[in-house]
């Protein structure tokens, strides 16, 4: 019996019966991967696949102290590497290094120096191409720099005035071959700081000129700072009131006039500083001093590091009492304090006229000498004889909580000291 023309009667047994067609394909199959896997053992590991690499650049070690490269930085080679192709396959220019060894150059001039190559491991030098390259060496000198700032990008507030940009440095040292330091002119930090509206701080980049404007640059070529901090300083403007102090608080508003040309100013100075003030100063009145009505004129002096915009020098004060009058008394009462008992003061006079200014009214109207007292600090002369004038201080005895008195000027007595 046969069951689907697979399997035979034998001996009572199921035998399998063989197909020509399929042996025939196996067979086919078998080689075909063979040969394949043979072609990729033959490619693998082949010890004399042989490939080229261009443009292999050559650097320049061992440079003599005080010597520097002026040409020969640009040289490459060729070469033909091999090696097994699963080593050589992937390897570019920037796996392999090329080198000339400048150690015995020790004079300036043109050199001509054999090119040394080392290679990834597993692969060997077959070839290269030039064998040789020349290098010309120079001096190594220095030479300072000034330092521009190239301020670019940036919008300052309406308020405010960029008014100077300092490097902490002013000056970088550059170094190399003589030849080519002569060509560069100068050394720029670029700062780009956006949106300005206080003084600021930045760090920026040193980038080389030449004298062509042009960015100059020379691995050989060194500069003493790579990086150079800016200070950027931005002035604000503002316009604030003027005024003045009273030294004794003698003048208010119930006393005196006063009128300041001009009654303010605009001012500009670094905002850290301007946004504290509010108003300034311009002097601190002695109102002891001034007599009478009129015009002072006073220098305007302003804080530390503020500027008038407008250039304003001075001020003028127009001052006009009310509500007061002046009265002079002849006054007796001299008092000495300190005095040496042992000793005689003679006074050149009897009396010291002293001016007074006081609130208008009866009680000042009947205000009289006897409540004065002009007072002698002896203190500083108990080791003095002879002549001697002696500054005065006035007193006023009777004061009134409703009236103000106060004398006007300064005053001093002279005297004779015996003993």
């Amino acid at each position: 019996m046969k069951k689907e023309n697979t399997y035979v009667m034998q001996n009572g047994e199921y035998t399998v019966k063989k197909s020509k067609g399929l042996d025939i394909a196996a067979i086919i199959t078998s080689v075909v991967l063979a040969f394949i896997i043979w072609l990729y053992a033959i490619s693998a590991n082949s010890p004399v696949y042989e490939s080229n690499i261009s443009s292999v650049a050559v650097s320049i070690e061992n440079i003599p102290t005080g010597l520097s490269v002026i040409s020969g930085l640009d040289h490459t080679i060729d070469i033909k590497v091999k090696g097994k192709r699963t080593d050589i396959q992937s390897v570019t220019a920037a796996d392999v290094k090329a080198y000339v060894d400048a150690s015995g150059c020790v004079e300036p001039g043109t050199h001509t120096l054999p090119v040394s190559v080392n290679l990834p491991s597993g692969m060997t030098l077959s070839e290269k191409y030039p064998e040789t390259v020349t290098i010309y060496l120079d001096n190594t000198t220095s030479k300072p720099l000034p330092i521009k700032i190239n301020l670019r990008n940036y919008t300052v507030d309406n308020d405010c005035s960029l008014e100077k940009s300092t490097p902490e440095l002013s000056t970088v040292t550059v170094k190399g071959p003589s030849d080519e330091l002569n060509k560069i002119k100068e050394a720029q930090v670029t700062i780009e700081p956006g949106y300005i509206d206080t003084s600021m701080t930045a760090s920026g980049s040193v980038i080389l000129y030449d004298y062509d404007g042009k960015v100059y640059s020379n691995p050989y070529v060194t500069c003493s700072v790579s990086d150079v901090l800016v200070r950027i300083e931005v002035h604000k403007n503002k316009t604030v009131p003027l005024r003045f102090d009273y030294k004794h608080g003698y003048y208010n508003e119930n006393t005196v006039e006063l009128t300041l040309e001009p009654s303010e100013i605009r001012i500009k100075g670094a905002s850290e500083v301007i946004d504290d003030i509010d108003y300034v100063t311009v002097a601190t009145i002695d109102e002891t001093e001034i007599m009478g009505d009129g015009k002072i004129v006073y220098s305007l002096d302003l804080p530390n590091g503020i500027t008038a915009s407008d250039s304003t020098e001075n001020v003028v004060v127009n001052i006009k009492h009310k509500n007061t009058s002046v009265k002079t008394l002849a006054v007796k009462n001299i008092r000495l304090d300190n005095a040496d008992n042992a000793r005689t003061y003679n006074f050149s006079t009897d009396t010291v006229n002293v001016t007074l200014r006081g609130t208008i009214g009866e009680y000042f109207s009947y205000f009289d000498a006897d409540d004065v007292t002009v007072v002698l600090d002896m203190k500083n002369y108990s080791n003095i004889m002879g002549s001697v004038t002696v500054p005065a201080q006035i007193e006023i005895n009777n004061s009134s909580s409703s009236t103000m008195i106060y004398a006007l000027g300064s005053y001093s007595v002279n005297m004779t000291i015996i003993g």
